[in-house]
């Protein structure tokens, strides 16, 4: 059975990726561009994400918008629920009931890699049905792979499976590490394209901490310090990075 704590460990991890089709800003107050909300990342600050989801109504949004709103608000929800599971509960329907209104109209894998990341976010905080939300996840995870094995949010959730899942369940870290590799690659194929895209970012610091779990320190090091070249404000990675160091003196 999966545990609670590694559901919100998932659910962490699964703050990742820009699917491909969301990048484009959308007619949007400037407040909430994708520069001030990369930023607000980058810096460690989701108020301001807060504020755009909260800011209106979700069937007010053309089309366009509202996929842009579901991949924040993916983010959002997860951001929650270590620091505070009441208030990720009502963002967390919120992101379940904008899949199933949005389901005829995103592509496959981006619904199943939603819905994955929705069952994990419902564990964190419902943990009582663990066996149902754990065969929802694994199926999704399963489906984006086979519905677009070029997709990197599909090697980045199946890798997540794989790294957080207790063994008994078909958790296995050499493996996750080979598919977080391979997520790696296909974000790198299209990097020019993702100059704001904080899921690249978030994905890049799942595969350090992949290295780093395996005693792989020296690649960890090195991937986070190119990393840290490409996104010299990620506050986050170069506060890891300064503890890997330290560890690796000892």
């Amino acid at each position: 059975m999966m545990r609670t704590t590694t559901a919100i460990s998932l659910a962490f991890a699964w703050v990742l990726l820009l699917p491909i089709g969301v990048q484009a800003q959308s007619a949007v107050d400037n407040a909430y561009s994708d520069r001030l909300l990369f930023d607000a990342y980058m810096a460690g600050d989701m108020q301001l994400w807060k504020e755009y989801i909260d800011h209106a109504g979700f069937d007010t949004l053309p089309a366009q918008e509202q996929e842009r709103r579901l991949y924040y608000e993916y983010g959002y929800a997860a951001s929650l629920i270590d620091s505070d599971k009441r208030a990720a509960k009502p963002y967390i329907r919120q992101f379940g009931a904008h899949i199933e209104l949005l389901k005829d109209r995103l592509p496959a894998v981006l619904l199943h890699v939603y819905s994955a990341a929705y069952q994990t976010y419902d564990l964190a905080v419902t943990p009582l049905r663990v066996a149902r939300h754990s065969q929802l996840i694994f199926h999704h995870a399963q489906q984006a792979v086979i519905t677009d094995a070029r997709h990197p949010l599909a090697w980045g959730i199946q890798a997540n499976v794989h790294f957080y899942a207790p063994r008994i369940m078909g958790g296995d870290k050499q493996l996750a590490m080979q598919e977080y590799e391979r997520a790696d690659s296909l974000f790198a194929a299209t990097a020019a394209q993702r100059t704001l895209d904080w899921t690249y970012v978030a994905q890049t610091l799942s595969l350090v901490q992949c290295y780093d779990k395996l005693g792989k320190t020296e690649l960890a090091l090195q991937k986070a310090r190119q990393a840290l070249a490409r996104w010299p404000r990620y506050d986050y990675l170069r506060q890891y990075v300064l503890q890997l160091e330290e560890r690796n003196k000892k």
